[in-house]
């Protein structure tokens, strides 16, 4: 699961670090002034959806990990309240075990 995490965040990071190099290109480059804010609105637009995409991708997986984390906390509780019910179980057989020695016992004493 890190990993997942690392790889969207190194491609976040990819994809803003193109963004602004573009972004350094486009301020640099022999062109018009128009031209170049339209460059530049167009850019950011793209980053804007990069980003969007990246951000919905991460809620996803986001929701993905809550639902299995809670799948397996579910399934734990599940596992402990099924021992705890055997242990009742088996500690009520040995009450009643000791119980019906006690009975034996006074009645064997008295004869």
């Amino acid at each position: 699961m890190s990993n997942d995490n690392s790889g969207l965040a190194g491609l976040l990071g990819f994809v803003t670090g193109a963004a602004l190099g573009a972004a350094i290109a486009l301020l640099y480059a022999p062109q018009t002034g128009e031209e170049t804010r339209r460059k530049i609105k167009d850019a950011s637009e793209k980053v804007a959806d990069d980003v969007k995409v990246n951000y919905e991708k991460l809620g996803k997986e986001a929701k993905k990990s809550v639902e299995q984390i809670k799948a397996a906390a579910e399934t734990a509780i599940d596992h402990v309240k099924s021992f705890i019910e055997g242990a009742k179980d088996g500690l009520k057989k040995e009450i009643k075990a000791e119980l019906k020695e006690e009975i034996k016992e006074p009645a064997a004493k008295k004869a």
